[in-house]
């Protein structure tokens, strides 16, 4: 009986450590999402904020959301979409310069289906359309 009141709690840490290790080893992932605030989003505004909590309910990742005009919060653990409303025609030129952008693992632009807006330059982007 000492002999498996001696190992199991090796065994335990053991395994604890191992844990951890696993754990820290693996990169947090950096999404960039881009939001289009033009005119053509407000029938489907409402439906932005679901969408964001769809995206930033993974592990192991922090976000930074902006829109075509620029950012509106840096790398964290939630999207936190405040203070937009949709306006101005759409322009996603330079999108894809930001530093942001640039430096994210994934990118990430939410818009409504046939905006008029050209997203073709957007090459390495997933386009999730409301």
């Amino acid at each position: 009986m000492k002999p498996l009141a001696i190992w199991a709690p090796i065994v335990a840490a053991v395994f604890g450590l191992f844990a951890v290790v696993t754990s820290a080893a693996n990169d947090t992932e950096q999404v960039y999402v881009v939001v289009d605030s033009s005119f053509q989003m407000r029938p489907v505004w409402s439906r932005v904020p679901d969408e964001l909590d769809r995206i930033d309910g993974r592990n192991r990742a922090e976000f930074a959301l902006a829109n075509e005009r620029g950012p509106i919060h840096g790398y964290q653990s939630e999207l936190t979409l405040v203070g937009v409303e949709p306006f101005a025609p759409c322009d996603l030129v330079g999108i894809d310069e930001t530093p942001g952008a640039i430096a994210a693992d994934e990118r990430i632009l939410i818009t409504v289906a046939g905006n008029g807006c050209d997203t073709d330059h957007l090459t390495g982007w997933k386009i999730i359309e409301l």
